[in-house]
């Protein structure tokens, strides 16, 4: 082969092999700009979910004072001077009939145990004293005091609820207390059930009535009331999903996932 030749042939594979480091050099480039790229998204991402968790936390901390403030306010002040009003109320003599004197005393009872039960509902201590199931057992037990629903708590035998953090069983518990809000407000029903179980590794609660039901396609539009939002955004500070399932004329099933975190003493559910 004439000398040339051979210089023009070396001189393409050179070039060849230079276009073709050159190209996957750029590859690489393109490849680490674009996982650069990914990452930043990402990072983005869990600073705006730490960013909603951190306000959607402030804003229940000063629920969580507010309540509190109010619940001790009614319980040291207001339903001290109604059980001092009953106990005057008692000692009169014949200034006014009997009659009259029980009914007026009766009535004073009842407001004093409902700013009682108010009161006590309303403050975190006692929630943190009785704990989460005992709490959701007086909840429903309440309801049903009412009259005007049956109610039931049904949990499998499998199921352990010590996993669950302290303050993850309160805003949980606050959580099944908004369902149950919007189903009194809002169902137009007569029956209340929880039900506690298990979903594969997760916690799984659903809290059903037999009401009037809603469209869901409004909940998947985002036209949900101020109740359905309370209820999704303390699901986000504690890693846990909600699915909502509602039938006209036939009732809601809401639905609450939380993962147990793994503890060396307590497992996850048994």
């Amino acid at each position: 082969m004439p000398e040339k030749q051979e210089d023009i042939l070396v001189t393409i594979i050179i070039s060849s092999v230079f276009f073709i480091l050159l190209a996957v050099f750029l590859l690489v480039l393109l490849y680490l700009f674009l996982r650069k790229q990914r990452q930043n998204q990402k990072e983005k991402e869990e600073m705006k979910n730490r960013f909603e968790q951190t306000i959607i936390k402030s804003q229940l901390e000063i629920q969580t004072q507010t309540l509190n403030y109010i619940g001790s306010e009614l319980h040291d002040d207001t339903a001290q001077v109604v059980y001092l009003s009953m106990l005057r109320i008692a000692s009169l003599k014949d200034e006014i009939k009997e009659n009259e004197k029980e009914e007026i005393y009766t009535l004073l009872k009842k407001v004093w145990n409902d700013l009682r039960d108010i009161s006590h509902s309303m403050i975190n201590h006692n929630f943190n004293q009785i704990g989460f199931l005992e709490s959701l057992e007086n909840l429903m037990y309440n309801i049903q005091k009412t009259g005007k629903y049956t109610t039931n708590l049904h949990i499998d035998e499998e199921v352990n609820l010590d996993f669950l953090d302290k303050s993850v069983d309160v805003i949980l518990y606050r959580m099944i207390q908004e369902v149950i809000n919007n189903i009194l407000k809002h169902a137009s029903s007569n029956s209340i059930e929880i039900n506690i179980g298990k979903q594969n590794q997760y916690l799984k609660i659903d809290v059903k009535d037999n009401g009037v039901g809603f469209d869901i396609t409004k909940v998947k539009a985002g036209q949900v009331g101020v109740g359905l939002e309370n209820i999704t955004s303390r699901a986000k500070l504690i890693n846990a999903a909600v699915n909502i399932n509602s039938v006209l004329g036939t009732g809601t099933t809401i639905t609450i996932l939380i993962k147990p975190k793994q503890n060396e003493n307590k497992g996850s559910f048994s």
